[in-house]
């Protein structure tokens, strides 16, 4: 009773105009997240901070809270994360997941977090399914595949089952809310190093912000200059990066890595099967547009993480991976050990 009066209060704030501050952000995700204010309350709260503009402290709360409830796994501290908030209503083939392998396969653990389309044909989890990876293994064969074979899938609805609370809401009023925005940084592997990519340009620099709060000692938060949320392939990319616990802000082209523009319809995907099947040909050494993309994602991951010391080593990491076989060693290890 006493959570769902501070709840009230904090209500009142936020509709009155007023910023919540950390604490009192932490507080209102814990309160909706543990499930002690009412669907009227958690309604209210999510149209009232949507009215507002982009405010890190508040997602770097919510993330905290997601994080702290969340089914966690263990991680080495090179442990990176290439994913994108979605939304960008593109529809492209399933790049980070591709780009997985190949960071993988350059031996760089990857703790892939994701989950099933909600703006595609086809989400990380779905294209996984259709490779035959088991993505609802028990978590503790997640942590084994991490830890032993460097790379596993972390299905968010798996990890995260405090978001029970918020999903019918979510679907009933219908619009974007920021829980949007907190699965790409609550990761249940607690990783430090990302490639995040957003589908709002005006995202990049709360996005990095949120993650130097969170702890973050590594990060590119990148969209393309076409709405993608991922590194681009038909013109430039803005970035921000967190190191050092600086952010600065720039942008790449794929001509920095002699990759020519293509159209944004030479990489849109499909079903899942459509898309699973392009990435077992990209990881099978075909030359394509998806190929390109992956790389220049793959460099951006590698450079981004701290894996390589400049775009170009990075590129050559990423085209080893792909050609000497390892990237997709990984994938069939992962169908392996997931599915025992």
């Amino acid at each position: 009773m006493q959570s769902n009066e501070n709840f009230k209060s904090l209500l009142k704030y936020i509709t009155d105009g007023t910023k919540l501050n950390y604490q009192q952000s932490k507080q209102a995700f814990e309160i909706i997240m543990s499930g002690d204010a009412t669907d009227s309350q958690i309604s209210s709260f999510l149209t009232a901070i949507k009215m507002q503009e982009h405010n890190p402290i508040m997602i770097a709360a919510g993330a905290e809270i997601l994080r702290y409830k969340c089914s966690k796994i263990k991680s080495k501290d090179n442990t990176i994360d290439v994913v994108g908030t979605g939304g960008d209503n593109l529809g492209t083939l399933n790049i980070s997941t591709a780009v997985s392998f190949v960071i993988a396969g350059a031996n760089i653990p990857v703790a892939k977090h994701g989950n099933y389309s909600a703006t595609s044909k086809s989400g990380a989890a779905n294209v996984l399914k259709s490779l035959s990876v088991n993505i609802d293994c028990d978590i503790n064969v997640v942590e084994k595949c991490l830890h032993d074979i460097g790379i596993c899938f972390l299905l968010a609805p798996k990890h995260h089952t405090a978001m029970k609370y918020v999903g019918k809401i979510r679907q009933e009023i219908g619009i974007r809310t920021i829980f949007n925005l907190l699965g790409p940084l609550s990761n249940p592997a607690l990783v430090k190093k990302q490639l995040l990519g957003v589908y709002d340009k005006s995202l990049i620099i709360p996005f990095a912000e949120s993650l130097k709060k969170l702890g973050s000692t590594h990060a590119w938060i990148v969209h393309g200059s076409d709405g993608l949320d991922e590194v681009t392939i038909t013109g430039k990319t803005y970035c921000a990066q967190l190191k050092d616990n600086e952010i600065t802000e720039f942008f790449i082209h794929p001509s920095d890595l002699n990759i020519p523009t293509a159209k944004i319809n030479d990489i849109i995907g499909g079903e899942p099967d459509e898309n699973a099947k392009e990435i077992i040909a990209l990881l099978n050494g075909k030359k394509s547009v998806f190929r390109d993309v992956v790389i220049l994602n793959s460099a951006s991951a590698l450079l981004a993480t701290g894996n390589a010391s400049d775009l170009e080593e990075a590129a050559t990491k990423s085209i080893q991976s792909i050609d000497n076989g390892k990237a997709l060693e990984k994938l069939n290890m992962l169908i392996k050990m997931t599915n025992n």
